[in-house]
C-alpha cells in the first residue's frame, strides 16, 4: 500500500512544475514530502487530509491501486490541469534572459479614479524562483489617511514581443486579479519602467479602472520598511513624486492611452 501510495502521489505532484512547488503550495518541509514520494515514510491521517483536500481527492482513491487512482483522477480532469501547467509553462516567463536585469524593488506609481489629483505609490519586489520570474506587491494607506487599508498581490512575468506582462491575484481579500503591461528599458542604466495596469478599486463599488503606470527603480536590496514608509497616496505636485513620473502619468492619463514613448 505505501508503494501505491507514493505512486498516486507522485502522479498528482506531475501536474505541478517542481515538487518544490507542491511543497510550497501544501506548506510541508520539502524533505519530509521526499519521503512520501519514494514510500519511505507515511503521511500521517491529519497529511493525508490536507494531502487529498488540496488535489481534490479523498483519503480512500489516494489508497487506490495505482492504476485505479490514475483512472479515477483523469475522469476528474487531471489530464485538464496537466494541460493548464504547459499552457501556463508556455506563457511565463517568455523570455527570462531579458527579465533577469529587471529584478529587484521598485515603486509603483498609478491613478485611480475615485481620488482624483492624487497619485498612488506601492512597493513591488521581482524575483525569480524555479524558473518563473514572480512578484510581490505592498499597497497601502498614507499614516495620516482616516481609513487605512493594505493591500497584498502575488503576481507572474512575462517577457513577450517586447513587452513585460505582469499578472498579480490580490492575496488577502482573494478578489481581484490585476494585470499591468510595460515597455522595456533600453537605458544602460535600469530607472524608470512605464506602460498600463488594469484592475478594480477597492471601493464599495468595485469600479474597474486602466491607469497608467510608471515604476521607479531602488535597486536589488532595499530597506524594506524605509521602503514601504514611502509609500502613500499623494497630491499630484507634491515633491516626493519624481517630476518625469508625475509627467507621464499626467500625460497619459489625460488622454487614456500609452501614445507617450516610454523611458
Amino acid at each position: 500500500m505505501e508503494t501505491q501510495l507514493a505512486a498516486n502521489l507522485r502522479l498528482l505532484c506531475s501536474t505541478h512544475r517542481s515538487v518544490s512547488e507542491v511543497c510550497r503550495r501544501l506548506g510541508f518541509n520539502r524533505q519530509q514530502f521526499a519521503r512520501y514520494l519514494t514510500g519511505e515514510t507515511r503521511p500521517s491521517h491529519h497529511n493525508l487530509r490536507r494531502i487529498a483536500s488540496a488535489f481534490g481527492v479523498t483519503i480512500d482513491e489516494l489508497l487506490r491501486p495505482a492504476s485505479d487512482f490514475e483512472a479515477s483522477v483523469r475522469s476528474k480532469g487531471l489530464s485538464t490541469q496537466v494541460g493548464l501547467a504547459k499552457l501556463i509553462d508556455r506563457a511565463f516567463p517568455g523570455d527570462i534572459q531579458k527579465l533577469r536585469p529587471l529584478l529587484g524593488y521598485y515603486h509603483m506609481h498609478f491613478l485611480v479614479p475615485h481620488s482624483s489629483g492624487t497619485i498612488t505609490r506601492s512597493l513591488i519586489h521581482l524575483y525569480e524562483r524555479d524558473g518563473k520570474v514572480c512578484s510581490k506587491t505592498i499597497e497601502r494607506s498614507g499614516p495620516d489617511e482616516i481609513v487605512q487599508r493594505l493591500s497584498k498581490y502575488e503576481g507572474l512575468l512575462s517577457y513577450l514581443g517586447n513587452c513585460i506582462f505582469l499578472l498579480e491575484f490580490e492575496t488577502l481579500s482573494c478578489d481581484s486579479i490585476v494585470e499591468s503591461m510595460l515597455f522595456p528599458s533600453y537605458r544602460r542604466k535600469l530607472d524608470v519602467l512605464t506602460g498600463l495596469t488594469f484592475g478594480v478599486t477597492s471601493q464599495v463599488y468595485r469600479q474597474p479602472f486602466a491607469s497608467p503606470i510608471a515604476w521607479k527603480y531602488l535597486g536589488n536590496v532595499v530597506d524594506i520598511k524605509e521602503q514601504l514608509r514611502a509609500c502613500a497616496r499623494f497630491p499630484k505636485e507634491d515633491r516626493r513624486i519624481d517630476p518625469r513620473i508625475r509627467k507621464y502619468l499626467e500625460s497619459a492619463g489625460s488622454t487614456g492611452t500609452l501614445s507617450s514613448t516610454p523611458f
